[in-house]
């Protein structure tokens, strides 16, 4: 397995598109930047489809040629995480 920078880099890639995408559409590294991450549910104020962020992280882990191990991580960090709201 690749070191978890690696997979969290790739993890910071997912949620740039997933916000970029997301309605309303948001710069993920502005938000990191801004007080809006310091409420604790900052990211239900924004939604993509749940197929769709599936297929983001499918491109993702596919375009990284990532195991079915790197895969579960990154999916775990991403759902867990800070992922726009599924609708």
């Amino acid at each position: 397995m690749r070191s978890d920078n690696y997979l969290w880099n790739i993890c910071m890639n997912i949620y740039r598109q997933l916000y970029k995408e997301a309605s309303p559409s948001a710069d993920f590294d502005v938000l990191l930047e801004s007080s809006v991450t310091s409420n604790e549910d900052w990211f239900m104020d924004y939604t993509l489809n749940g197929d769709r962020i599936a297929e983001v992280l499918d491109f993702w882990c596919k375009k990284h040629k990532c195991s079915k191990h790197e895969r579960r991580v990154i999916s775990e960090t991403i759902y867990l995480g800070s992922c726009p709201k599924s609708v």
